[in-house]
């Protein structure tokens, strides 16, 4: 049934274009109706040409264009990257020279530190009505030695009165501090290098520097110096004093 029924609309069709054709020619010619079929089938060749070829160059300008926007984003992207890595460089070189900087003040503060120091000593020296009269402990000095846990130190002695006569007198060096976490002291005699020098003794007029090398024992951390001195003048007893220090290292 489906069969026959599509029979019956297809064939009425096909019949009429027949006929429609068989007119067609009967009116034009056979001549003048496939002329007139040729240039419509040229015509829709060509229009069908015509409009590819104007949407391929459409396309092509569009992928053109794109190209140009990538190629001009890519060029600014390299660009910024130059222009960063040149303030990179130039960050690095702000810090390297703030540190330099840094290190030449610390230089400049160091100095000063020993010029005022060294100001201090001479001055006490070579005008002692500047200070207090009398005898003064200047100071208790230490450096690490090339041996494991041994230190070199300079004690400065020196007397601040006006008219100079020459000072003697004994010395006794403690060194306070912790072993096991217990409290302990040693004098600085029984830790000293030289087995010559057992007892710190002073003689001087201005100023003396008692130098020396000690080794700690094993354990014990210092935590200040204690520097006791008997003054005599003339086989006479002056005075005594007693000056505290805490224990710093200074670098080489």
């Amino acid at each position: 049934m489906i069969t026959l029924y599509q029979r019956g609309k297809v064939l009425p069709l096909l019949k009429g274009h027949k006929l429609i054709i068989s007119e067609l020619k009967n009116k034009f010619g056979a001549f003048q109706f496939y002329l007139i079929l040729i240039v419509m089938i040229a015509v829709t060749v060509y229009l069908g040409f015509f409009w590819g070829n104007a949407n391929y160059t459409q396309q092509q300008m569009t992928i053109s264009t794109h190209e140009k926007s990538i190629y001009n984003l890519k060029l600014e992207n390299e660009k910024l990257i130059k222009n960063l890595n040149i303030l990179g460089v130039e960050l690095e070189v702000a810090k390297l020279t703030q540190q330099q900087h840094f290190i030449e003040i610390g230089k400049s503060i160091d100095v000063e530190k020993d010029l005022r120091t060294q100001l201090a000593f001479y001055q006490q020296v070579m005008a002692p009505e500047l200070n207090e009269q009398g005898f003064l402990i200047e100071g208790f000095n230490l450096e690490p030695a090339l041996s494991d846990n041994s230190f070199r130190f300079e004690l400065v002695l020196m007397q601040q009165n006006k008219t100079k006569n020459t000072l003697k007198g004994n010395l006794k060096v403690t060194l306070i501090g912790s072993e096991n976490g217990k409290a302990k002291q040693y004098t600085l005699d029984s830790m000293l290098s030289d087995q010559e020098q057992k007892s710190l003794t002073f003689s001087f007029k201005y100023f003396q520097v008692i130098a020396g090398e000690i080794s700690l024992p094993e354990g014990f951390q210092p935590e200040q110096v204690s520097v006791h001195a008997d003054m005599f003048q003339f086989k006479r007893k002056k005075g005594e004093l007693t000056t505290v220090f805490d224990w710093v290292i200074n670098p080489y």
